[in-house]
């Protein structure tokens, strides 16, 4: 089974991974672009209809035993569906293609855990979440393994969606989970905030983050969507990107303050070269700003973990290796 090409289904990428799994596999990732042993091809997107997109990533982890991937997405109305194709990088060879649904909310939800425990006050214990889809479960269980929380507030729009999702959390974690009523309410003492929405147009301004350390912008990935206004920068002694080719193209926020022209921007930061660089927070810091757009090497780092710890465990479904012969050659 080695060698055999394998179909992983999200039932073996749960069984494999795990919130501290994964961001400890992802910070290793990010350090291993920032010595340039990895790097990101970075994000397509195309858009049609009524919120229709399809999208690809792509990433390389060089040196022995280095894989090659990329993600394929494809979000409608009606659904949507994803797939990562994971290749051998020194043969070549395509060793898996996994189920990418929850490999993507690992993955988004651990950058979040990295960038939360290299930014965020080491003695941070109030929290909010905004959001309560399906990504907010992960975002939840990544801020509880970085920092030491005593309370996270709750909120989103839809009073029924917070409440069950707050019913559906509560008895997992030893600190509070509080739904709150309205914004105001969530982000009172919230010294970490993590917006995961769907929002398209800002709703977070300064006088809102009053309280707010820290805060992790990972919902809007879309150039036309946008979760916090503009003056929020004013507060930032620290914004800090995953990967800074993909929030040039993507990040509303940051194509609005520092420039859509193509020139250089100053002032923004990338995760991996901090964590390589042994940067810390400044005692003195008075908001950092993390900005997640999602990467290739992200969902990359998943992969391999989920890859390996199959071989290792006879997980997926064996299929037969791709053949290297031409067979159009041996037709008549």
């Amino acid at each position: 089974m080695a060698d055999a090409l394998l179909y992983l289904t999200e039932r073996d990428v749960v069984s494999a991974l795990n919130i501290p799994r994964a961001i400890d596999a992802l910070a290793d990732m990010l350090v291993a672009q920032a010595r340039e042993q990895a790097r990101n091809l970075p994000k397509t997107l195309a858009t049609w209809g009524e919120g229709s997109s399809m999208h690809a990533l792509g990433s390389v982890q060089t040196g022995q035993g280095g894989y090659a991937g990329f993600k394929t997405w494809v979000h409608t109305k009606a659904g949507g569906g994803s797939v990562f194709s994971l290749f051998d990088a020194e043969t070549g060879t395509l060793r898996a293609i996994i189920e990418a649904r929850a490999l993507g909310m690992l993955r988004t939800a651990a950058i979040s855990g990295v960038a939360t425990r290299a930014l965020a006050p080491a003695d941070a214990t109030q929290a909010a979440l905004i959001g309560t889809g399906p990504q907010a479960v992960t975002q939840l269980a990544a801020l509880a393994a970085v920092r030491p929380l005593r309370q996270v507030r709750v909120y989103s729009p839809t009073p029924e969606k917070r409440r069950a999702f707050v019913n559906s959390v509560a008895a997992k974690y030893d600190f509070e989970i509080v739904e709150s009523p309205d914004l105001a309410h969530a982000l009172a003492g919230a010294q970490i905030v993590t917006l995961i929405t769907r929002a398209v147009e800002p709703f977070i301004d300064a006088a809102m983050l009053a309280d707010c350390r820290h805060l992790n912008a990972v919902g809007a990935i879309l150039p036309a969507k946008a979760e916090f206004s503009q003056d929020v920068f004013g507060l930032a002694d620290e914004v800090v990107v995953d990967d800074l080719e993909n929030a040039r193209k993507g990040s509303r926020e940051l194509r609005e303050r520092f420039g859509s022209d193509g020139a250089p921007w100053q002032g923004v930061s990338v995760l991996g070269q901090w964590l390589a660089d042994g940067q810390t927070r400044s005692p003195e810091a008075r908001l950092t700003i993390f900005k997640g757009m999602g990467m290739g090497l992200s969902d990359l780092a998943m992969a391999r973990v989920v890859h390996e710890h199959a071989r290792a465990h006879g997980l997926g479904v064996a299929l037969p290796p791709q053949t290297r012969e031409n067979l159009l050659l041996a037709q008549p």
